[in-house]
Protein backbone atom coordinates (compact mmCIF):
# COMPACT_ATOMS: atom_id res chain seq x y z
CA UNK A 1 0.00 0.00 0.00
CA UNK A 2 0.94 3.64 -1.21
CA UNK A 3 2.00 6.68 1.66
CA UNK A 4 -1.05 8.19 -0.12
CA UNK A 5 -3.42 4.82 0.38
CA UNK A 6 -2.61 4.46 3.75
CA UNK A 7 -3.59 8.26 4.54
CA UNK A 8 -6.48 7.76 2.47
CA UNK A 9 -7.54 4.90 4.35
CA UNK A 10 -6.58 6.83 8.22
CA UNK A 11 -9.20 9.54 6.73
CA UNK A 12 -11.64 7.24 6.23
CA UNK A 13 -11.32 5.09 9.56
CA UNK A 14 -11.55 8.53 11.19
CA UNK A 15 -14.32 9.42 9.00
CA UNK A 16 -16.52 6.48 10.32
CA UNK A 17 -15.46 7.15 14.16
CA UNK A 18 -16.48 10.63 13.83
CA UNK A 19 -19.63 9.89 11.75
CA UNK A 20 -20.47 6.77 14.61
CA UNK A 21 -20.15 9.78 17.25
CA UNK A 22 -22.27 12.18 15.04
CA UNK A 23 -25.09 9.53 14.63
CA UNK A 24 -25.54 8.31 18.61
CA UNK A 25 -25.43 13.01 19.74
CA UNK A 26 -27.79 13.70 16.87
CA UNK A 27 -30.48 11.03 17.91
CA UNK A 28 -33.86 12.06 19.04
CA UNK A 29 -33.97 13.83 22.49
CA UNK A 30 -29.94 13.57 22.96
CA UNK A 31 -29.51 17.25 22.63
CA UNK A 32 -32.38 18.57 24.63
CA UNK A 33 -31.14 16.26 27.36
CA UNK A 34 -27.55 17.48 27.43
CA UNK A 35 -29.34 21.10 27.71
CA UNK A 36 -31.33 19.75 30.21
CA UNK A 37 -28.42 18.63 32.48
CA UNK A 38 -26.35 21.43 31.66
CA UNK A 39 -29.02 23.76 33.31
CA UNK A 40 -28.33 22.34 36.85
CA UNK A 41 -26.39 18.79 38.07
CA UNK A 42 -27.19 16.59 39.17
CA UNK A 43 -30.55 16.20 38.16
CA UNK A 44 -33.13 13.56 39.22
CA UNK A 45 -35.19 11.53 36.41
CA UNK A 46 -38.25 13.48 37.23
CA UNK A 47 -36.92 16.78 37.30
CA UNK A 48 -35.04 16.13 33.86
CA UNK A 49 -38.59 15.13 32.72
CA UNK A 50 -40.23 18.16 33.85
CA UNK A 51 -37.37 20.04 32.07
CA UNK A 52 -37.53 18.52 28.66
CA UNK A 53 -41.35 19.17 26.98
CA UNK A 54 -42.65 16.86 25.12
CA UNK A 55 -40.78 13.67 26.40
CA UNK A 56 -41.94 10.64 27.49
CA UNK A 57 -40.48 8.52 30.49
CA UNK A 58 -39.73 5.78 27.93
CA UNK A 59 -37.79 7.67 25.94
CA UNK A 60 -35.89 9.64 28.67
CA UNK A 61 -34.89 6.54 30.13
CA UNK A 62 -33.60 5.09 26.76
CA UNK A 63 -31.25 8.21 25.90
CA UNK A 64 -29.96 8.35 30.01
CA UNK A 65 -29.10 4.44 29.33
CA UNK A 66 -27.37 5.13 25.94
CA UNK A 67 -25.53 8.07 27.02
CA UNK A 68 -24.08 6.53 29.98
CA UNK A 69 -22.91 4.09 28.18
CA UNK A 70 -20.88 5.88 25.70
CA UNK A 71 -19.72 8.25 28.83
CA UNK A 72 -21.48 11.29 28.36
CA UNK A 73 -23.65 10.82 31.28
CA UNK A 74 -22.88 9.90 35.30
CA UNK A 75 -25.78 7.61 36.55
CA UNK A 76 -24.94 7.98 41.03
CA UNK A 77 -27.50 5.93 43.25
CA UNK A 78 -27.48 7.78 46.53
CA UNK A 79 -27.84 5.76 49.59
CA UNK A 80 -31.32 7.42 51.04
CA UNK A 81 -33.97 6.08 52.35
CA UNK A 82 -35.52 5.63 49.94
CA UNK A 83 -32.49 5.27 47.72
CA UNK A 84 -32.21 8.22 44.53
CA UNK A 85 -30.95 8.29 41.40
CA UNK A 86 -28.98 11.32 40.26
CA UNK A 87 -27.76 12.29 36.99
CA UNK A 88 -24.85 14.95 35.60
CA UNK A 89 -22.84 15.22 32.84
CA UNK A 90 -19.28 13.22 32.85
CA UNK A 91 -15.99 15.16 31.93
CA UNK A 92 -16.77 14.13 28.13
CA UNK A 93 -20.11 15.35 28.60
CA UNK A 94 -19.22 18.44 29.47
CA UNK A 95 -16.71 19.31 26.93
CA UNK A 96 -19.65 18.23 24.11
CA UNK A 97 -22.00 20.60 26.08
CA UNK A 98 -19.33 22.84 25.35
CA UNK A 99 -19.08 22.70 21.95
CA UNK A 100 -22.68 22.36 21.73
CA UNK A 101 -22.77 25.73 23.39
CA UNK A 102 -20.53 27.42 20.62
CA UNK A 103 -22.95 25.30 18.13
CA UNK A 104 -25.45 27.38 19.41
CA UNK A 105 -23.46 30.88 19.15
CA UNK A 106 -22.87 29.89 15.73
CA UNK A 107 -26.65 29.21 14.16
CA UNK A 108 -27.61 32.10 16.23
CA UNK A 109 -25.30 34.35 15.00
CA UNK A 110 -25.76 33.07 10.91
CA UNK A 111 -29.70 32.09 11.53
CA UNK A 112 -29.93 35.89 11.92
CA UNK A 113 -28.02 37.09 8.31
CA UNK A 114 -29.94 34.58 6.94
CA UNK A 115 -32.71 36.42 7.69
CA UNK A 116 -31.16 39.87 6.44
CA UNK A 117 -30.34 37.54 3.36
CA UNK A 118 -33.87 36.74 2.43
CA UNK A 119 -35.68 39.67 2.83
Amino acid sequence: MSKLQELDQEVIDECKIIHSQWNEITKVWTLPLIHALGLAQPARFNELKRRIEGISATSLSERLSELEKIGIIQRKVVPDSPPRVEYSLTPKGEDLQNLLEKFADWVRRWNSNEKKYAS
